[in-house]
C-alpha cells in the first residue's frame, strides 16, 4: 500500500481513518510529506524514498493531490502527475512479486491472465493506453505488431509496467482536475508555500514571448492539428495534450467558448469545468496566458509527432511554426520547459 497508494486497499485504509481537512490540519507529518511529494517534482530534485511511517506515507498521497490541485497551476499539476506516475513505474519494474502487479492491474479493472507464454491483457485495456501520448508514436505498441490470442495481447513485464504508468498518470490527473475550495487556513498556507516555491523555478520552465502575427488554421503545426482532430472525434487527450492544444489556440486568439466546444464529444466533458480550466490557462488570474510547451517537452510527453516536416526541425516551440510558414524570420524563442 505504501508504494501504491491509489489501489483499493489503500483507499479503504484512508476511508477507515476518515481523513478530512480537520485531520490533515492536525497531522503536520502528513502535510510535510505531502509537500515533499510535490516539491520532488520540481526541477533538479532528488528522488525521495517512501516515508518509513506507513500511515503518513499513505495519507500523504491524497493530501498531496489536494495541495497540488489547490495551486491551480497547470504546469505544476502536470509535472506532479508525471512525477508520481514515473515513481510507480519504477516500483513496478523492480517488483519481484508478479502477483502484486496483477493486483494493481486489476485495481484499474483490467482483464489480465497469465500462462506459459507470459502475461496477457485484454485488447481494450491495451488500446486505451497505447492510443494516446508517447506510446501512439512507437511501432511496437501498434496492435498489428503484437501477439494476439482471441482478444488478448501478450506483454512483457516491462511493457505491463509502462502501460500501468499511463493508467496511474491518468487517474492522478483526473483527481488533480477537481477544484478545491474553502481550505482551512493551515492548508491554504501550505498551498501558498508550494506556489511560492514553484514560482522560484517556473522561469526555468516557461518564458512568455510575443509570437507576432497569429496563425491561420492551415498554418498550425502537425502536433496541434492532430490534437484538434482527436478532440473533435471525442478521443481522450492526456493532461499534457489538453494543455498543449488549449494554450496554442489561446495564443492564436481562439475564444474560450470555441476551444471548450472542441471537447464537447469527449466522454468526460463538463462545460462549466472545461471553461474554468481554459480560463485558468488563459491567465484569468495572472493576466497572461500560459505559453505552449517547448518541442523538447512535447517529445518527452509523446505529443510531438516526430514529423519529418522541415519547419518542425527549425523551431523549438510550436508557437513559432506559423512564422516560418509565413516567411517571417523567427528568433526561435523558447518557453524553457
Amino acid at each position: 500500500m505504501v508504494k501504491y497508494p491509489f489501489i483499493a486497499q489503500a483507499r479503504e485504509f484512508i476511508a477507515k481513518k476518515e481523513l478530512e481537512f480537520k485531520d490533515i490540519v492536525d497531522a503536520p507529518a502528513v502535510r510535510k510529506r505531502a509537500k515533499q511529494r510535490i516539491l520532488a517534482s520540481f526541477p533538479d530534485q532528488p528522488l525521495l524514498p517512501p516515508d518509513k511511517n506507513m500511515e503518513v506515507e499513505i495519507a500523504s498521497y491524497p493530501t498531496a493531490i489536494i495541495l497540488a490541485s489547490a495551486t491551480e497551476d497547470s504546469l505544476l499539476i502536470t509535472r506532479y502527475a508525471l512525477h508520481e506516475a514515473k515513481i510507480i513505474k519504477r516500483y513496478l519494474q523492480s517488483e519481484k512479486n508478479p502477483a502484486i502487479v496483477s493486483v494493481i492491474a486489476k485495481s484499474f479493472k483490467w482483464q489480465i491472465r497469465t500462462d506459459t507464454y507470459g502475461t496477457w491483457i485484454h485488447f481494450a485495456n491495451f488500446l486505451k493506453n497505447t492510443s494516446k501520448g508517447r506510446l501512439i508514436q512507437v511501432s511496437k505498441w501498434k496492435l498489428g505488431n503484437r501477439a494476439l490470442d482471441r482478444g488478448w495481447v501478450l506483454v512483457s513485464s516491462e511493457e505491463l509496467s509502462r502501460l500501468l504508468q499511463e493508467e496511474v498518470q491518468e487517474r492522478i490527473e483526473t483527481s488533480l482536475n477537481n477544484k478545491v475550495t474553502a481550505l482551512p487556513p493551515e492548508i491554504q498556507a501550505d498551498v501558498d508555500e508550494l506556489k511560492e516555491e514553484f514560482l522560484k523555478v517556473k522561469s526555468q520552465l516557461e518564458e512568455k514571448f510575443d509570437i507576432g502575427p497569429r496563425a491561420e488554421e492551415g498554418e498550425y503545426p502537425p502536433c496541434i492539428t492532430a490534437l484538434i482532430d482527436r478532440a473533435k472525434s471525442g478521443a481522450h487527450l492526456s493532461h499534457t495534450e489538453r494543455i498543449t492544444m488549449v494554450t496554442y489556440l489561446l495564443h492564436q486568439g481562439v475564444s474560450t467558448d470555441a476551444i471548450a466546444n472542441l471537447f464537447s464529444k469527449v466522454s468526460d466533458f463538463n462545460a462549466e469545468k472545461t471553461k474554468y480550466q481554459i480560463e485558468n490557462l488563459a491567465g484569468k488570474t495572472t493576466g497572461q496566458p500560459y505559453v505552449t510547451y517547448n518541442c523538447s517537452t512535447l517529445r518527452t510527453h509523446g505529443v510531438c509527432l516526430n514529423t519529418t516536416d522541415p519547419i518542425c526541425r527549425r523551431i523549438r516551440n510550436p508557437l513559432t511554426y506559423h512564422k516560418i510558414k509565413q516567411g517571417i524570420p523567427a528568433k526561435n524563442p523558447t518557453a524553457k520547459n
